[in-house]
C-alpha cells in the first residue's frame, strides 16, 4: 500500500519533497500567512489490485503570530540534584533584564515531574519555536536518585521526555518519545535548534553506542553526540553521528564526550561540548567550535576549533553541562554572550560571560551573581516582559495582601521598624527616641533616670526595656527590648581605618586600609591596639589563576550579633581607597568567634539590593523585632535603611580561580533575608553613642565605637596587645638528705598577663646547693636565676632565610646553622651555600665566633657545583633548610641557573630557580663537603618539574619538610612566569613524599597558602611547620622582600587531611610585623622592619626557638640580618613570635627562690 498526498495550496502546505540528500526539505512544510487559511489535503491510497481511494481533509493553517515584543527578561529551567525530588524540573525568572540576577519561582519547588520512564528528569532544555508562538521543553529520562549511576551509561533510557506549551504556564501532556537506536547505552542532555535550510529542528544528545542491540559490547568511541531531525517533536528521524572524540586530534577516544550546546551568532553556529583533552587540560573541560552549517559532522572538517579548556582558563575546572545563549538587547549584566556550566566538583551551575567570540574566547567568571537555589544543568530562554509577568503571577512568591493603611499607620510602621535600642549599653547612655516624638520608658532590671539606664554595680545587668510612643492620632507604638547594661567598669571599643602614610611608619595602604581597634574607658581615652596596626584584613578577589586583586576596608562600624558576638560591617575598597564597584550594592561583614572574640570570620558580601550605592554602612540587632537594622548613605548622601532577618545566614557561591572551599566563597544570603530598602529624610537613624575622639589615634579615619564588657576588652588586649610576665612561682620541694639533684631539676612557673603559663629551668645557687648536700633535716631556702640564654641582637649579619637545626649523631648533639647569603642584597649572585656547626646555639652567632665556623658546602666559583641532572649552579642558593628525612640529614634549597647555558656557573637568573635537595651520607660529618650527595631537583612522581603544567615556565623555592607518624610532607612556594601578561602570585603548595625517596613527590601538589589577605600582598613563601598540643602550625611570609615583609600563620589538627587547604585555619592578621619607625629616623637595628622567613628549633633546655631575618640596610652592611627569639604560647593557643626578653621574664622575676624541706628519713 502507498499514500500520495495532494495539497490544494502548495504555497501554504507542500506536497512534494524539495532538494536532495541530507539537505532535502520534506513535503508537508507549512508556510503561515497573515491570515488563517483553509487548505484541503487529499490522501490518495493505492492498494495493489484495488482502485485508488481518495480521502480529503480540511486543514486550517493559523496565521503566523504577530511580531513579538522585544525580549526583556529570561526564564531558566533546571533540575536540582541527584535525588528523586531533585530530578524534577524547576523554573526561575531573571530580575529585570539581567542574566546574572534571578529569583525562584514556586519557592524553588518542582513545577514539572515525570510520570513515565525512569521517573527522573535531568538536563532540561527549553526553546521557542521558529515561528515564536510555541515552546518545547526536552529533558533526559534518567533517575540517578532512584537507580544510581552504575548502569546509567550502559542500560539507560532510549527516550526523551517532551512537553509543549503556548504560554510557558500551561504545559501539555508529557510525551515519552523513543529517539535512540536499540544499541544506544543512554540518551542524555538533549538540545534542539531550528535549521532554516531544511525547515526543521535538529535535535542532538549524547549516547554511548554498542556494537550489538543487546548492549553487551561497546564500540571504541566512548560517548558521542548524535542528531535527529524533527518538525513537531513527535516523530524523529534516524539518529546520525555528529561529533565523536576520534574526529579531533588530542581528544581521548575512550573518554568520549557529553553535553553539547549550540548558539547562533551571525552566520556561525557555536558548539560547546564537554571533552577530555589528551593535553592542555588536566581534567575534563569544555571545548568550543564553530561552523556555518549546523548539521555538518565534525569529521567533515566544517567545524573549526575556537577554544578549549574553557572552564579551567576561567578558573572553574571540572565543569560539564554547558548551556550557551546570547544576552538580550539592553541586558544590564555586562556581557553579550553566556556559557553556563555545571561545576560537578560541588559548586553546581555557574555563569561564564564574554563580550566577543573571537578565538580564543576570554570567558569571565563574574564575581557577583545571584542564581536560583541549587541549580544543576539546565537552560535559559529569552522571554518578553509580558511572559515574565505571567510566570511571576502564576508561580512568583506571593506576599500577603497588604492592608489598606492610612498615613498615620504608615508612619507608625516606619517608626516601629526604625526605632532600635542596641543590645549592649553602657550605664548612663541616653535612650534613643524617634525624631519628633517622646518615649515613655519602663525598665525591669535597672534604674531609669532622665531617659537613661543606670547600673551602679560592677556586674552587668540583664534588662527588659519597654518604650511607648504616642502618635498624633492618639494611637501608641510599643517595643520591648532585651539588653545587657554594662557595669561601672565598662570599656569603649572604637573601629577605624587610617589614612596611609608610608611603610617606614608601618602604615602603607595594605595596612592602613584594614580594621584597626582602640580601647578606652567609657569616656573615650582611647589607646590603639596592635601598635596602631591592622587587626583584621579582608580577602581580595581572584582575577586569574593564582592572581589576586587586593581589597581593603573603609568606614568600619561595630555591632553585636544576636548571640552576643562582635560584628564588623564596612565598605570594601581597593588599595587606592576607592569603593569596590563589585560591592556597590552592599557591604562586607565579619563575625567574631564567641569563644575567641579576637578571631573573626569573613561572612562576605551582604547585598542590600540597592542601585544607588552604599556608603558607611552600620548595623544593629533589634531584640524586639528579632532582626537586624542596617543603614547607610547612598552615593548622593541620602539616608537609606532596611531590615535583615539574619546577618549570619551565609551560603557558598562560586568564586573563579579560588582554591579554597572547592572554588566557592562565603557570602550572606540576600534573597528572602534582606528587606525592602527605605529612604528616610524625616528621621535619621544614628548611633546611640557619639563618635569617639581620634585625638590618640594618629591618622585615624572616622572612628566609630560601641560599649564593651571588660571581658571582651581583655580578650582583644590579650590578642592585640603585649603579653608580659606578671609572676613567678616555684613549688616547694621535699627531698631526702643529700639529694640535691632534685633541686637542680626544679623549674619555675612563669605567669603572664593573658593567663598563659610556661616553665623555665633555673640556675640554682651552686654554693647553697653544695651546702645543702650535707645539711641536716629542716627547712631551707635556695635562690636562683631563671635561665634565659641571651642571644645577640643581631645573630648573623647579611644572612637571610635562616635555619638552626638541633642534630644528634652518635650520642653527640650539635647545632647547625645555614642561611641565604644576602650581602648587599645581592642574593641572586650568591656564590655559595654556607653552613655553621657548633655545640650550642649561642656559639653559632657572629658575636661568638660563628662566622669563623662557617664553611661552604657548595661554592659555584670554587667547585663549579653540578647537580645530579648535570646542570651547573649559577647562583641563588636560596633558603637552605636542614631536616632529617628518612633518617638522613638533608638540605633543601633553591639554586638558579644560566638560562642560556646550563653549564655556566655565572649569570644565574631568579626566573630559573628550582627546589633541590641533597643528603648527608650515613655516618657522615655535616661539616665535610665530601660527605654530601649532589643536589637533586625535587620533582613530581612522574619526573616533571614542580609548577602548573598548563603554564610554560615555573619556579619553585623555599621548600620545607615535616612528617607525622612516618608520612612525609613537602611545602614550598611556586609561581608561574609568562612571556606576556601578569605572572602568577607565589602560593605555598603541599604534597606527600616518601622519606625513603625524597627527590620525588608521591601525591599531586595542592595549594596550601593562597595570599588573598591584603597584608600578604600577593605572596606566601618561606613556610615552616612546628607542633604544639596536637596541632601543626605554619609560619609563613608575605608581602615583598624588604621593610614590608611580614609573618602570617595558620594551623590544622594533626589528624586532618593536611593536603586539603580547607583543613587549615589562617589568622586574619600577621603574627609578626614591622615596628613603626619615627619620621626622620633610619635605624633598622632598633626598629625591626621586614621580619620573616623564619624557622624553629628546640634549644638545649627544650624551649622552642624562633630564628628569622629582618631588613638590614645600614645595620651590618646592606643585607638582611638574622635574629633569634624564644616562642611563647599565648592562652588562646597562638604562638607569640615577637616577645621581648623583658616580657618573657620580667626583671623583678629573674631571681626566684624555692622552699626546700630535707626529710628526716
Amino acid at each position: 500500500m502507498s499514500i500520495i498526498w495532494r495539497s490544494s495550496d502548495r504555497s501554504t502546505i507542500t506536497d512534494t519533497d524539495r532538494g536532495f540528500g541530507k539537505d532535502i526539505i520534506r513535503k508537508g512544510t507549512v508556510k503561515r500567512g497573515l491570515k488563517d487559511k483553509v487548505v484541503r489535503l487529499t490522501a490518495i491510497i493505492n492498494v495493489p489490485g484495488e482502485k485508488p481511494v481518495s480521502f480529503p481533509i480540511k486543514v486550517t493553517v493559523l496565521a503566523k503570530p504577530r511580531t513579538s515584543a522585544e525580549n526583556e527578561a529570561y526564564m531558566f529551567v533546571y533540575f536540582a540534584g541527584d535525588t528523586p525530588d531533585g530530578e524534577k524540573l524547576r523554573f526561575a525568572v531573571s530580575e529585570g533584564n539581567n542574566a546574572l540576577n534571578w529569583q525562584d519561582l514556586n519557592d524553588a519547588q518542582p513545577i514539572l515531574e515525570s510520570a513515565t520512564g525512569t521517573l527522573g528528569l535531568r538536563d532540561p532544555f527549553i526553546m521557542r519555536s521558529a515561528e515564536g508562538d510555541r515552546f518545547f521543553l526536552l529533558a533526559t529520562d534518567l533517575s540517578a536518585g532512584r537507580s544510581g549511576w552504575s548502569k546509567a551509561t550502559d542500560e539507560g533510557s532510549s527516550y526523551l521526555e517532551i512537553w509543549e506549551s503556548t504560554d510557558l504556564i500551561n504545559w501539555g501532556q508529557q510525551r515519552h518519545v523513543k529517539v535512540s537506536k536499540p544499541n544506544a547505552g543512554m540518551t542524555w542532555a538533549p538540545e534542539a535548534m531550528y535549521d532554516p535550510t531544511i525547515d526543521a529542528y535538529v535535535v542532538y544528545w549524547t549516547s554511548h553506542m554498542f556494537l550489538d542491540d543487546a548492549r553487551t559490547h561497546k564500540d571504541d568511541n566512548g560517548p558521542q553526540i548524535l542528531t535527529s531531525i524533527t518538525r513537531d517533536f513527535r516523530t524523529f528521524g534516524e539518529p546520525e553521528p555528529w561529533f565523536k572524540a576520534s574526529d579531533l586530534p588530542d581528544l581521548l577516544k575512550d573518554k568520549g564526550m557529553i553535553d553539547s550546546s549550540v548558539m547562533k551568532d551571525g552566520e556561525y553556529y557555536y558548539r560547546f561540548t564537554k571533552v577530555t583533552d589528551a593535553k592542555g587540560c588536566p581534567s575534563p573541560d569544555i571545548l568550543a567550535q564553530r561552523s556555518k552549517s549546523l548539521r555538518a559532522t565534525t569529521e567533515s572538517g566544517a567545524w573549526s576549533l575556537v577554544d578549549r579548556c574553557i572552564g579551567r582558563n576561567a578558573g572553574t575546572p571540572e565543569v560539564e553541562g554547558p548551556s550557551a545563549f546570547i544576552a538580550n538587547k539592553g541586558d544590564t549584566s555586562g556581557f553579550k554572550y553566556y556559557l553556563w556550566v555545571d561545576h560537578f566538583g560541588g559548586i553546581g551551575y555557574i555563569p561564564l560571560g564574554t563580550n566577543a567570540l573571537d578565538a580564543p574566547i576570554k570567558w569571565t567568571y563574574p564575581p557577583n551573581f545571584r542564581l536560583p537555589a541549587h541549580p544543576r544543568h539546565g537552560s535559559v530562554l529569552a522571554i518578553t516582559a509580558k511572559e515574565r509577568d505571567a510566570l511571576l503571577a502564576k508561580w512568583g512568591t506571593k506576599s500577603p495582601e497588604a492592608p489598606q493603611i492610612n498615613a498615620s499607620e504608615a508612619e507608625a510602621a516606619e517608626i516601629f521598624d526604625a526605632w532600635v535600642v542596641p543590645p549592649v549599653l553602657s550605664s548612663g547612655t541616653p535612650l534613643p527616641a524617634p525624631a519628633g516624638f517622646s518615649v515613655l520608658w519602663t525598665a525591669d532590671g535597672a534604674k531609669l533616670i532622665e531617659g537613661a539606664l543606670i547600673n551602679d554595680q560592677t556586674a552587668p545587668a540583664s534588662v527588659k526595656l519597654t518604650g511607648m510612643v504616642r502618635l498624633s492620632d492618639g494611637k501608641t507604638i510599643t517595643k520591648c527590648f532585651d539588653l545587657t547594661l554594662l557595669g561601672k567598669d565598662a570599656r569603649f571599643l572604637a573601629a577605624y581605618t587610617r589614612s596611609p602614610t608610608s611603610a617606614h611608619e608601618a602604615n602603607q595602604p595594605i595596612v592602613a586600609r584594614s580594621l584597626h581597634l582602640a580601647i578606652g574607658t567609657a569616656e573615650g581615652d582611647l589607646k590603639p591596639l596592635n601598635d596602631n596596626y591592622g587587626v583584621l584584613f579582608p580577602s581580595g578577589d581572584y582575577v586569574g589563576v593564582d592572581q589576586v586583586s587586593l581589597r581593603g576596608l573603609s568606614n568600619p562600624s561595630l555591632f553585636y550579633f544576636s548571640d552576643g558576638s562582635l560584628g564588623v560591617i564596612a565598605n570594601r575598597v581597593d588599595m587606592t581607597g576607592a569603593l569596590d564597584p563589585t560591592y556597590a550594592s552592599g557591604a562586607l561583614v565579619f563575625k567574631s568567634d564567641p569563644k575567641s572574640p579576637a578571631d573573626f570570620t569573613e561572612l562576605g558580601f551582604l547585598d542590600l539590593r540597592t542601585g544607588d550605592g552604599v556608603v558607611a554602612p552600620k548595623a544593629v540587632w533589634d531584640s524586639a523585632a528579632k532582626r537586624y537594622l542596617v543603614y547607610w548613605r547612598s552615593s548622593t548622601g541620602a539616608a537609606k535603611w532596611t531590615t535583615v532577618a539574619d546577618l549570619a545566614r551565609t551560603e557558598l557561591r562560586g568564586s573563579a580561580f579560588n582554591p579554597e572551599n572547592n572554588g566557592r566563597r562565603l557570602r550572606i544570603v540576600s534573597q528572602g533575608n534582606v528587606g525592602v530598602v527605605r529612604t528616610s529624610q524625616l528621621r535619621k537613624i544614628s548611633d546611640v553613642l557619639p563618635p569617639p575622639s581620634a585625638a590618640n589615634l594618629p591618622d585615624a579615619e572616622a572612628p566609630m565605637g560601641i560599649a564593651i564588657s571588660p571581658q571582651l576588652a581583655s580578650a582583644l588586649e590579650n590578642r592585640f596587645g603585649r603579653i608580659v610576665n606578671v609572676g613567678a612561682r616555684v613549688a616547694p620541694l621535699t627531698i631526702k638528705r643529700g639529694d640535691i639533684a632534685a633541686i637542680a631539676d626544679a623549674k619555675v612557673q612563669l605567669d603572664y598577663s593573658d593567663g598563659s603559663i610556661t616553665t623555665r629551668k633555673v640556675d640554682w645557687n651552686p654554693t647553697v646547693l653544695k651546702r645543702l648536700q650535707k645539711a641536716r633535716p629542716g627547712n631551707y631556702t635556695v635562690t636562683g636565676t631563671v635561665r634565659q640564654s641571651p642571644y645577640p641582637r643581631i645573630f648573623a649579619y647579611n644572612r637571610a632565610d635562616p635555619t638552626i637545626y638541633r642534630y644528634a649523631q652518635d650520642s653527640i648533639t650539635r647545632y647547625l646553622f645555614t642561611a641565604t647569603d644576602d650581602t648587599d642584597n645581592q642574593n641572586v649572585n650568591s656564590p655559595h651555600l654556607p653552613l655553621r656547626v657548633a655545640n650550642s646555639i649561642e656559639a653559632l652567632a657572629d658575636a661568638n665566633g660563628g662566622g669563623n665556623r662557617e664553611i661552604d658546602l657548595l661554592n659555584r666559583r670554587v667547585y663549579k657545583d653540578r647537580t645530579l641532572e648535570g646542570r651547573v649552579i649559577a647562583g641563588c642558593y636560596w633558603a637552605p633548610e636542614l631536616h632529617e628525612i628518612g633518617g638522613r640529614l638533608t638540605i633543601l634549597f633553591a639554586p638558579c641557573f644560566n638560562s642560556k647555558d646550563d653549564q655556566s656557573n655565572e649569570d644565574g637568573l631568579w626566573s630559573t630557580v628550582e627546589a633541590h635537595m641533597m643528603q648527608l651520607r650515613e655516618g657522615g660529618d655535616p661539616a665535610k663537603r665530601a660527605d654530601w650527595s649532589k643536589p637533586a631537583a625535587v620533582r613530581r612522581a612522574n619526573g616533571a618539574s614542580l609548577g602548573r603544567t598548563e603554564f610554560g615556565r615555573n619556579i619553585s623555592l623555599d621548600m620545607s619538610y615535616f612528617d607525622i607518624k612516618g608520612q612525609g610532607y613537602y611545602i614550598w612556594s611556586q609561581r608561574y612566569i609568562t612571556e606576556t601578561g601578569n605572572i602568577g602570585d607565589p602560593l605555598t603548595w603541599i604534597a606527600k613524599v616518601d622519606p625513603a625517596n625524597p627527590a620525588r613527590l608521591t601525591s599531586e601538589p595542592q595549594p596550601l597558602i593562597a595570599p588573598n589577605l591584603s597584608f600578604e600582598e600577593n605572596l606566601a613563601e618561606g613556610a615552616f611547620a612546628f607542633f604544639h598540643e596536637g596541632r601543626i602550625y605554619l609560619a609563613y611570609s608575605g608581602s615583598k622582600v624588604g621593610p614590608t615583609y611580614v609573618v602570617g600563620g595558620m594551623w590544622a589538627e594533626e589528624g586532618a587531611d593536611l593536603t586539603d587547604i580547607n583543613s587549615w585555619r589562617k589568622w586574619k592578621a600577621p603574627l609578626q610585623k614591622s615596628t613603626a619607625m619615627p619620621t626622620g629616623t633610619r635605624d633598622y637595628l632598633t626598629y625591626e622592619q621586614g621580619p620573616g622567613h623564619g624557622s624553629f628549633a628546640e634549644d638545649a633546655d627544650g624551649n622552642l626557638t624562633y630564628v628569622y631575618h629582618t631588613w638590614g640596610d645600614g645595620v651590618g652592611g646592606n643585607g638582611r640580618d638574622t635574629r633569634v627569639r624564644r616562642v611563647h604560647w599565648a592562652a588562646d593557643g597562638r604562638p607569640v613570635l615577637d616577645m621581648m626578653p623583658e616580657e618573657e621574664v620580667a626583671p623583678k622575676y629573674r631571681q626566684v627562690s624555692i622552699k626546700v624541706t630535707i626529710a628526716r628519713r
